[in-house]
């Protein structure tokens, strides 16, 4: 019997088709896997409290509040836009029906609840700028808490026993006075900080967040309010604290109302505020010694690298030195940078470089991204000092 070429043919045939597949399976495998491990890594980065939880939390708390099951409260803001990279949201906002609403971390390394206040509502539409500054605080202290090894202890007890956080915060006792400094005394207090020689004492920084706490509760017992100071868009601007209520502190923000915040949202990070704590430093004349002005000559150099070394060390701590992302939709980006960028390079996740803008004599990128897929990209900017920076985008 003959056998035909393509009978002999057929076992070889089938081998290869099967062989192929096979390394097509490997193949595809490999790629689901990396997919697995970047959707894994881009979670961990994320928020690490969804927004189903912080619901859940708001509920619970309104519910304690008023002693009763309460109407589900609403969610109105998330606070995205005030991080260096609005990629995740650092907070949830929840205005509920019969008045109030509280703020909800979206980072269990930080405290689950950053504010609230039993009446009225937040109006994330009509945000003002002292309200604004504080919550930009919150959102970039939890920013970088996400990236930060150490273990926050009590936020961990907090967020293991909600139901107990909750009646500390609503048990605790209040203690709240009208405030007698007015805004305009209080931007002044805050400017002659600035020119003292000490002023970096009184900056948050030097402080742990507990004994900036402890200074600032010390300052109540002996007057009926403390100037506080945040970074604001221009500038430091003023807010007034004139009571409070377990870790909780009634602010005068924008103007009187009713709500209660944290200082500072983490029990690690304190950077962001400077305070009018005790009376202003005063240095009695010295008696003129033999060396009048020798000894002059030598006060006044000392007492200006004093000064200097001071403005030194509120700069640091009061300047932000990273990159601020401002979206505007569709691709669209405006990224302020610490100094004059000359490039910007965009990364896809796989590595490759897929965009490339250059810039003249601006520290502000204005970049593009609408022709790129939908996706999160890496832009490296290089500025004209050798610096560069890095931040995370999403198309």
């Amino acid at each position: 019997m003959r056998v035909s070429v393509y009978e002999l043919q057929t076992p070889s045939i089938l081998f290869d088709i099967f062989k192929r597949y096979n390394i097509v399976r490997k193949v595809f495998r490999v790629i689901l896997y990396t997919c697995l491990i970047l959707c894994a890594t881009l979670a961990a980065q994320g928020e690490t409290v969804s927004q189903k939880e912080a619901k859940r939390l708001a509920t619970q708390f309104f519910n304690a509040a008023h002693g009763q099951v309460m109407a589900e409260p609403k969610f109105v803001y998330n606070g995205r836009r005030l991080t260096t990279n609005s990629l995740f949201p650092p907070f949830y906002v929840y205005n509920h029906p019969a008045g109030g609403f509280v703020v909800i971390s979206a980072e269990n390394k930080a405290f689950p609840i950053l504010g609230y206040s039993l009446t009225g509502a937040f109006d994330p539409d009509a945000l003002q700028p002292v309200t604004k500054a504080l919550l930009r605080l919150y959102a970039l202290h939890i920013e970088n808490i996400r990236y930060d090894s150490t273990v926050p202890h009590e936020a961990v007890e907090a967020w293991g026993d909600l139901q107990h956080y909750i009646a500390d915060i609503l048990d605790a006792p209040y203690r709240a006075t009208d405030p007698v400094t007015t805004v305009e005394e209080a931007q002044q207090e805050l400017d002659r900080l600035l020119e003292m020689n000490d002023a970096s004492a009184f900056t948050s920084a030097v402080y742990s967040p507990q004994q900036w706490q402890d200074a600032i509760d010390s300052e109540l017992l002996t007057h009926p309010d403390v100037v506080l100071g945040l970074v604001g868009e221009k500038g430091l601007v003023p807010v007034i604290v004139h009571g409070r209520k377990g870790d909780y502190y009634r602010m005068r923000l924008d103007g009187p109302n009713t709500s209660l915040w944290r200082l500072l949202p983490t029990e690690i990070l304190s950077k962001g505020e400077v305070a009018m704590l005790g009376a202003p430093s005063y240095v009695a004349p010295l008696p003129v010694d033999e060396e009048p002005h020798t000894f002059y000559t030598d006060f006044v150099r000392e007492s200006e690298a004093e000064r200097a070394a001071a403005d030194r060390a509120l700069e640091e701590t009061l300047i932000p030195t990273e990159p601020v992302v401002r979206g505007h939709g569709g691709g669209h980006f405006t990224i302020s940078l610490p100094a004059p960028v000359r490039e910007m390079r965009l990364y896809a996740l796989d590595g490759s470089m897929v965009q490339r803008d250059k810039f003249r004599d601006t520290d502000t990128a204005v970049i593009n991204l609408s022709n790129n897929p939908v996706g999160f990209y890496f832009a490296v900017f290089f500025g004209d000092d050798g610096r560069h920076w890095s931040v995370k985008l999403f198309r």
